[in-house]
């Protein structure tokens, strides 16, 4: 794309055929290095930032795209409805417990991999949060308890950026329950998927 849409549009648009070639060649090697250098010096982000674009893409797009080639049900609605619970799932999970993590954890305790002593630590600093009437101090005791919260502020421990493990899920639920119900899609619809399906002769 660099190569096509800079170089030959704009700088070189009567390069030849083995000009353009070398030059999309050099372009990906180019790239690929610029990749590398980046993941060798920021391994951990790099990984974090991969794994949340696969979990982004998948919630939104793996349910549609395999109940739109295997299921005949899956109508417009359906598909519209599996994609924005997918990645309204997804995204809640990745922002919600870094900016309002004890709201999260509250809200769904039970599906959090805290220990015992984690769980008592949260209530003893909420407690102590609604009993202390100096504001001063109870800023400071929010602090901490946001901070302490933190950690556990997840579902069964899977970190944020592994979103997709639970939005996948409810994006497909999602779009069965309403492919179900709506009317089905058209035979023109189901024509055009039955070609899909069809194995190349």
């Amino acid at each position: 794309m660099i190569a096509h849409d800079v170089y030959f549009k704009s700088l070189a648009p009567n390069a030849s055929a083995g000009r353009q070639l070398l030059i999309a060649r050099l372009s990906v090697v180019a790239v690929a290095a610029a990749a590398g250098a980046v993941a060798l010096r920021w391994p951990q982000e790099t990984l974090v930032g991969a794994a949340t674009a696969l979990s982004l893409a998948a919630s939104a797009f793996l349910p549609v795209l395999v109940l739109g080639i295997w299921w005949k049900r899956l109508g417009s609605d359906a598909a519209l409805a599996g994609m924005i619970a997918g990645l309204l799932v997804c995204l809640y999970y990745m922002i919600a417990p870094h900016t309002i993590p004890i709201l999260f954890y509250e809200s769904s305790s039970l599906l959090s991999d805290a220990t015992a002593a984690q769980a008592a630590a949260f209530e003893a600093l909420r407690h102590e949060y609604y009993l202390t009437s100096d504001t001063v101090k109870q800023a400071a005791v929010l602090a901490e308890w946001r901070e302490s919260v933190r950690p556990i502020a997840n579902w069964l421990g899977v970190h944020g950026s592994l979103a997709g493990v639970f939005a996948v899920p409810v994006g497909f639920l999602v779009a069965i329950l309403v492919g179900l119900f709506a009317p089905a899609p058209s035979a023109r619809r189901r024509r055009f998927f039955d070609n899909l399906r069809a194995k190349p002769v």
